[in-house]
C-alpha cells in the first residue's frame, strides 16, 4: 500500500480548497518546522453560525503513523463531495444521511490538519520508518539518536508529568525528559513549532472546562475531546 508523502498531503489540501472554495478554506499555519516546512490545515464549513462550534482532526503527530494523514485527507474529500453532491456517507457500520452532512457543514467548522509533523514524516518515509519525533536537533548535543521531540508530549496539558500524575504512575510510560527517549517532551511546553501549529492557528488559546477554546477573528471555537 502506498501512503501520501508530505508533498502530496499539502498538494491534496490545496486541491480541495481550490475545488470547493465556497465551503472550504486553506489555512496557512504560522510556524515553520526546523527543516523549513510550512504546513496547512483545511477549514470546512459555511461559517453561518457565530459563535461557531468546531471539530479539530489532526494526523501525522508521530512520524511513523503513516495512515493518519491519509485518513484525514480522505475524510475531508468525502465530506466536501457528499455535501456538494447531496449524498450521505457510510463508514463501516455507521451511516450519515445527506441531511446529517448538511448539518455538519452548516453548523460546524471541521478543521482538518493532516500532517502536524512533516519533518519527522519525511524522515520516517525516506530514512528510518520507525522514527516517531520531529527533527529538532536542539537537545541532541550532536548525537543523531537524540534528535527530536515527541509532539504529542509537548503541549502544556500535563507537560510537567512528574508532578501532575500520581506518584505510583510509571513516568517512563508517560513522557521523558531524556532526549534519547522516543517520549522526550521537549524543553518547555509548546517549545516546538509543530505543537504550536497544532494547538491553534489562532492568536490566542486557553484551556476551558472540557474543551479547547480557540479565538480567531472574534469567533470562538470550542473543540471537544482533543486528546494529547
Amino acid at each position: 500500500m502506498d501512503f501520501l508523502n508530505v508533498v502530496e498531503i499539502e498538494s491534496a489540501l490545496i486541491g480541495l480548497a481550490s475545488k470547493y472554495p465556497t465551503i472550504s478554506q486553506l489555512i496557512t499555519l504560522p510556524f515553520f518546522t526546523f527543516e523549513g516546512r510550512q504546513t496547512h490545515a483545511l477549514l470546512i464549513g459555511t461559517g453561518n453560525g457565530c459563535p461557531q462550534t468546531g471539530v479539530l482532526l489532526v494526523g501525522g503527530t508521530h512520524a511513523r503513523e503513516w495512515g493518519s494523514p491519509d485518513i484525514c485527507v480522505n475524510f475531508a474529500a468525502d465530506l466536501l463531495e457528499a455535501y456538494t453532491d447531496g449524498t450521505g456517507l457510510t463508514y463501516g457500520g455507521t451511516s450519515f444521511t445527506s441531511a446529517d452532512i448538511v448539518e455538519i457543514i452548516e453548523r460546524l467548522d471541521v478543521i482538518v490538519f493532516p500532517c502536524i509533523n512533516p519533518d519527522g514524516s519525511k524522515h520516517s518515509h525516506d530514512v528510518f520508518n520507525m522514527w516517531r519525533k520531529n527533527r529538532n536537533p536542539a537537545s541532541s548535543g550532536g548525537d543523531a539518536n537524540k534528535i527530536g521531540v515527541d509532539i504529542n508530549r509537548n503541549y502544556d496539558f500535563l507537560w510537567d508529568y512528574k508532578t501532575k500524575f500520581a506518584t505510583g504512575a510509571n513516568p517512563n510510560s508517560l513522557a521523558s525528559d531524556n532526549p534519547a527517549n522516543d517520549l522526550f517532551h521537549g524543553t518547555a511546553p509548546f517549545s516546538e513549532p509543530e505543537s504550536q501549529n497544532a494547538a491553534g492557528y489562532t492568536n490566542s488559546i486557553r484551556r476551558s472546562v472540557g474543551s479547547w477554546t480557540f479565538t480567531r477573528t472574534a469567533v470562538t471555537y470550542c473543540i471537544p475531546g482533543v486528546t494529547m
